[in-house]
Order: structure tokens, then C-alpha cells, then sequence
């Protein structure tokens, strides 16, 4: 079998981005705040997935806590799909946001709270969010 030595970007982002959509808990990938976080190519753009060829950055959206076995089987979906197609990378993920309508009604509401509204005050002069 012969490992390809380069893997188009758009291929990879659409690779990336189906492994990541089948981990139960991801609700959606996300364009991120501000720039657009997506893989532009011609004809087309994956949004959520950045690729270049030294690393992904996926964006995302959760919908099950906790977090960090969320964020384990995602970075283990983004690895298959990376060697799937020979593509070694830098794996970053970035949850941008947490779908609170999506959590299993059995989680208590201060973990959804605490999720939700960080114990970080507001940087001076912002307001934090209600």
C-alpha cells in the first residue's frame, strides 16, 4: 500500500470534518467568531475545519458533558481520518460553544450553569454576558 506524500486540503478538511460530525456529543462544527474558521478551496469551503499542511484546527460546537472524554474522541476521530490518508498534522480543536437544549435532562443544572458562564470575570469595561 502506498501512503501519499500529500493529501489536497479539501480533502482532507471534508475527511476530517465527517469523523468529526459522527462523534455523538459534537453538535455542529462552527465558523468561529470573527474571521471565518473554514478550508477554502475552489468551488467550495468546509466550515469548521482549518487545514494546512502543517496542521487542523477544528471548531465545534458540544452538546454533552464533560468535556474532556468529548474532546478525546474527537481528536481520536481527527487522528483516523489524518492516517486514513497518510496526512500527519497538528491536531487543535476548539469548542466555541455548548448547546445547554442538548444535554440529557438528567445532568444537573449547576454543571450546565458552570459550563455555561465561566468564573472568569469580564476583561475591564465589558459587561459578562447574562
Amino acid at each position: 500500500m502506498t501512503i501519499p506524500t500529500t493529501v489536497d486540503r479539501a480533502t482532507l478538511a471534508q475527511a476530517v470534518a465527517a469523523g468529526v460530525l459522527a462523534v455523538p456529543g459534537v453538535v455542529r462544527l462552527s465558523g468561529g467568531r470573527g474571521i471565518e474558521a473554514a478550508t477554502l478551496y475552489p468551488g467550495g469551503k468546509v466550515v469548521g475545519v482549518v487545514a494546512d499542511d502543517q496542521a487542523v484546527r477544528v471548531h465545534l460546537v458540544a452538546g454533552r458533558l464533560p468535556l474532556g472524554p468529548l474532546i478525546q474522541e474527537v481528536r481520536a476521530a481527527v487522528t483516523i481520518a489524518l492516517v486514513a490518508l497518510g496526512a500527519a498534522r497538528v491536531v487543535e480543536l476548539v469548542v466555541e460553544d455548548l448547546e445547554l437544549d442538548q444535554l440529557p435532562s438528567g445532568v444537573p443544572e449547576t454543571t450546565a450553569t458552570i459550563a455555561a458562564h465561566p468564573a472568569v470575570p469580564p476583561p475591564a469595561g465589558r459587561r459578562q454576558p447574562v
